[in-house]
């Protein structure tokens, strides 16, 4: 049995092929972690419902519109850690006539930023309403950082997957001339 004679172009074709395939999944979590809708926005216009949107950097969406009177109050949240010395965690929500929903992406342990968050709230929807409110939480610098990361590495490895594209070409090409 004889054996086949040694192919450069063969040997970084695979190498190209294995880091695209290494690529794939950093591109796919950094667009995972930048489509994190970690910003939330609580718009009320004087006579005219509040719109609760969601925000990530890639795109953002309306969670809903709630009339004043649709809104039925506005609480802190405190987590209910079962687990022995877990520091209690806050989130600001709001209760409304179709579900409770959440003021913030991520739970604080700061319990006063998220009472202040949440008396800010309270205090316009118990006022005459006459200015609009206008509050957010805005979390999205972890995401940005992570999502960026992984998208960083693998731009990177997909560029070294494009070179040993290129590389098993012209070994290709070499190999062909090299053939009588």
């Amino acid at each position: 049995m004889r054996a086949l004679p040694y192919r450069r172009s063969r040997a970084t074709a695979i190498g190209a092929t294995a880091f695209l395939m290494l690529s794939l999944p950093f591109l796919v979590l950094g667009v995972f972690f930048l489509g994190q809708k970690a910003r939330m926005d609580l718009r009320c216009e004087p006579q005219a419902p509040c719109a609760l949107t969601r925000s990530s950097w890639l795109d953002h969406e309306e969670v809903g519109r709630y009339a004043p009177q649709d809104i039925l109050r506005v609480e802190v949240d405190r987590s209910r850690s079962r687990r022995a010395g877990a520091a209690p965690i806050f989130r600001p929500q709001m209760e409304t006539t179709s579900g409770v929903q959440p003021l913030a992406f991520q739970w604080t342990e700061d319990e006063a930023e998220a009472t202040a968050f949440a008396d800010t709230v309270r205090r316009y929807l118990a006022g005459p309403r006459t200015d609009a409110l206008e509050v957010f939480r805005d979390d999205r610098k972890a995401s940005l950082r992570v999502g960026s990361a992984f998208t960083g590495v693998g731009l990177a490895v997909l560029a070294v997957s494009l070179w040993l594209l290129l590389r098993t070409l012209a070994h290709r090409k070499a190999e062909r001339a090299a053939t009588p």
